[in-house]
């Protein structure tokens, strides 16, 4: 990975290939059946250490995608529904992998927001766009074990040009209190549990508020209400 990018916030398409003994099986399947194609992660609630909520669409055969899901033991349930042939979308409770846990708490050890989908491809790789700053992107790179291939697809420097982002009044309210117990400060003082207790709520609807919130305003950055520079 390049080094000195810069110490500003920007957009950063991160490219991991993950190998054969941290692979998910439903990932593996991409490259090992020719009826899948890919999938794309829109969602995702870590409920406890060894339980995790997560949404997909997912380009392949019923089937034979259905058939595998059946035989993957870590799933406790899922719920899978095809709009139309080919394309199907997937809510689904797994037990996380070894490479789940690695992109999780690498994650977490930074301020990044990372940008739904996160898209799983051929050749054991997954890309996903994230908003921090270098350091941050440095960080994550820094947590996987060397047999994870991480590297940097794409780079431009963002600034605001002050336009409104449409957040709910909680996500503002969660937002809000993020910040005030420190949730957002480098390195990080506060927890989601933080935030959760001054709402009221349990941590995994804290973590949910929070990381739609980001999402919205992750997408506000790319979606022409901030100006996106070339390369720096």
């Amino acid at each position: 990975m390049e080094r000195g990018v810069g110490i500003g916030m920007r957009s950063f398409t991160v490219s991991i290939r993950i190998p054969d003994r941290a692979l998910h099986p439903m990932h593996r399947l991409i490259d090992d059946h020719q009826a899948v194609n890919r999938s794309e992660m829109f969602e995702w609630n870590v409920t406890s250490e060894d339980r995790i909520g997560l949404v997909f669409r997912v380009l392949a055969d019923r089937e034979v995608y259905e058939t595998a899901l059946t035989e993957v033991a870590s799933i406790d349930d899922y719920e899978l529904v095809e709009l139309r042939s080919g394309e199907l979308y997937l809510s689904v409770w797994d037990a996380p992998s070894e490479g789940d846990r690695k992109l999780y708490e690498a994650f977490m050890q930074t301020n990044l927001v990372a940008v739904p989908p996160i898209s799983f491809l051929s050749g054991r790789r997954l890309t996903v766009q994230v908003l921090g700053t270098a350091v941050d992107v440095e960080t994550v790179v820094d947590e996987f074990p060397d047999d994870f291939d991480v590297e940097l697809e794409a780079v431009t420097a963002i600034r605001p040009t002050g336009g409104r982002v449409g957040l709910t009044d909680r996500q503002r309210e969660t937002l809000a209190t993020a910040e005030r117990v420190g949730y957002y400060e480098i390195p990080r003082e506060g927890t989601v549990s933080d935030v959760g207790d001054e709402l009221g709520v349990s941590s995994s609807t804290a973590g949910n508020h929070l990381r739609k919130a980001e999402a919205r305003l992750a997408r506000s950055y790319l979606d022409g209400r901030l100006s996106l520079r070339g390369r720096p």
